[in-house]
């Protein structure tokens, strides 16, 4: 896992986001590989690629959960910024056309 952290460093948002990442890596292996943490306004955001569209809303709904559980026990929001291979791709090609 190679994951880009910038967070105040509190110890309570340090085991909320290993938590967070935890569950993702578990269920999304592949798009933990270049995640990137930035913590805005007591907000930890976790900006991970999925390969599809669909990949994408089914992590958002499952690590939503995880989200929920973590601020109810740490009173830390930790939430999923997801990107798509797809969507890269089509706003490059898209870009390339209007070229």
């Amino acid at each position: 896992m190679s994951v880009h952290v910038s967070i105040d460093g509190s110890p309570k948002s340090v085991e909320a986001l290993a938590k967070f990442l935890k569950e993702l890596e578990a269920a999304y292996p592949d798009a933990i590989r270049d995640a990137s943490v930035i913590d805005r306004e007591r907000i930890i955001y976790v900006s991970a690629e999925f390969c599809t569209d669909e990949e994408n809303l089914e992590a958002g709904d499952e690590m939503a959960k995880v989200s929920t559980q973590l601020q109810e026990e740490t009173g830390i929001l930790v939430v999923l910024s997801p990107s798509t291979r797809e969507k890269r791709s089509r706003a490059r090609k898209k870009n390339e056309e209007a070229a």
